[in-house]
């Protein structure tokens, strides 16, 4: 067996590897003789069917697998010994094949293209500077977030009489049926307001709700099944129910903060206040990744072997063809590219994802969501049963593992990126954002216009490879062979 480089660029490799009779035919000998002793045929006991025929019925097909594994592991043993960074999988040149099979005297010659990945550096200094937001809640908000927890943990009672803010329960053709004072109507509040139970109205439903989708809501359809005719119709309060706030002290905050040590309401504005900003930091957090992504997309010099990619995805797409990817191979460049940054960001600040870090996240997810109002040494037994469960699920482990990854590339990007930080609040965020959409819009028009022969704008397909991760051997002959195998299978002789 010999390999050779029949041709060396700074993105490409072209590699071609010679296997004569003697590299498998050993082997291949092995194999006929356990095929023998294995093969069961009609007219003949086990293992006793001439070698002829089981060399007629087998001999190619060995020779084909055995000349796979000979080419998988001579490529990627010549990958690694040339320390070959390497994009996708090996390219079979059909073209500088030669292998026929029916002449093994003859040695049998492939040839294989090898992506490589393009060298370059991320100068974070050298970039533009990037819009940061840092989003602080506003005592709106805090006002809702704890005006929200004093609902949740205040008392239920019923009432005689409905005043604003109540729940009522109604009578309406035999069924039960919920009325939500603050979604009614100005006429509908006026109608309930000073109610008792046991009063009956005479209504029309059209007129009772603000909006239609209350409406059908209360009426359990659809909006478009509201019926026509709806007035007249005979409601009969059953039930008044009040939720009455709780009041703001220290059996509130144990309730509400079993496992935080909140003791006045200053503390409990300023933990409201970082969990709003936690919440609005993710939507933030999206938009200026794209920004970065993009960012370093449209600054950063990367080479690519174009060629080699197209083949790459027209064999991975069989429903393309190379027209259509002709025409959105820009888009794929970027995914490509994207990659490589990615890829290069984890290796350079040695980013890494432990399964305990996974565990922490399932765990954080499930007390901050089901648990948060639980004394958790009470529950621990319980939790831990329920990340336990959760971390069964390969698929949702692999998507919190790709969520971590994107979250400390994206801390990465916040600490090397020049920044022009600015505050305020989530609404402040939103007009900034809007309002760079509206000033890129008019520049991208002004471009145009002073330029006859624009390019139009491609749309980037988003990268869904995986993380840096350990190279797997090559799958270098799937395609070389495809056509050896399929005239072994002919070859065989019916039963």
């Amino acid at each position: 067996m010999d390999i050779r480089v029949e041709k060396s660029s700074e993105l490409t490799h072209e590699v071609s590897i010679e296997i004569t009779k003697e590299d498998y035919s050993e082997k291949v000998e092995t194999a006929l003789k356990k095929q023998k002793r294995n093969a069961i045929i009609p007219g003949f006991r086990p293992g006793n069917a001439p070698m002829g025929m089981i060399k007629k019925m087998y001999e190619k097909g060995l020779i084909v697998d055995e000349i796979d594994k000979i080419l998988s592991e001579s490529i990627h043993k010549y990958i690694e010994e040339n320390e070959l960074k390497t994009i996708g999988n090996p390219l079979p040149l059909d073209e500088k094949t030669k292998m026929d099979i029916d002449n093994r005297e003859e040695p049998f010659v492939f040839a294989f293209e090898i992506g490589l990945e393009p060298q370059f550096e991320i100068n974070y200094e050298e970039l533009p500077t990037l819009p940061y937001f840092e989003i602080e809640a506003s005592e709106e908000e805090i006002d809702n977030y704890i005006q929200e927890l004093r609902r949740k943990f205040g008392q239920y009672t019923n009432p005689d009489e409905i005043a604003e803010g109540d729940f009522i329960s109604v009578k309406h053709n035999e069924k039960d049926r919920l009325l939500i004072f603050d979604k009614l109507s100005k006429t509908g509040k006026e109608l309930f307001l000073g109610k008792k139970i046991n009063d009956e109205l005479t209504v029309d439903l059209a007129q009772l709700f603000e909006v239609k989708k209350d409406l059908a809501q209360f009426l359990d359809v659809k909006e478009e099944e509201l019926p026509e005719k709806m007035n007249d119709t005979v409601l009969k309060i059953i039930n008044i129910i009040r939720n009455t706030l709780a009041e703001i002290n220290e059996e509130f905050f144990n309730k509400a903060f079993p496992n935080q040590s909140i003791k006045t309401e200053e503390e409990l504005k300023g933990l409201a206040a970082t969990e709003i900003e936690k919440q609005w930091a993710t939507h933030r957090d999206r938009i200026f990744m794209t920004d970065c992504i993009n960012l370093l997309l449209d600054n950063l010099q990367i080479n690519l072997p174009e060629d080699f990619l197209k083949r790459t995805i027209l064999l991975g797409n069989k429903e393309l063809t190379p027209e259509k990817i002709e025409q959105e191979f820009d888009g794929y460049k970027r995914s490509f590219k994207w990659q490589l940054i990615e890829n290069k960001i984890v290796i350079d600040n040695k980013i890494h994802v432990s399964h305990e870090e996974i565990k922490d996240f399932v765990r954080d997810f499930y007390i901050k969501n089901y648990f948060s109002n639980f004394n958790l040494e009470e529950a621990k037994e319980q939790i831990d049963t329920i990340v336990q469960n959760a971390l069964q699920k390969q698929e949702d482990v692999k998507n919190i593992y790709d969520q971590l990854y994107d979250q400390k590339i994206m801390e990465v990007l916040v600490k090397n990126m020049k920044l022009d930080k600015k505050s305020g609040t989530f609404q402040d965020f939103i007009e900034a954002k809007n309002k760079k959409e509206e000033d890129e819009k008019g520049n991208k028009k002004e471009s145009k216009a002073s330029k006859a022969t624009a390019t139009k704008a491609t749309k980037t397909t988003k990268s869904t490879t995986a993380k840096a991760t350990t190279k797997s051997t090559p799958k270098t002959t799937a395609k070389t062979t495809k056509a050896t195998k399929k005239d072994v299978e002919n070859d065989k002789p019916e039963n």
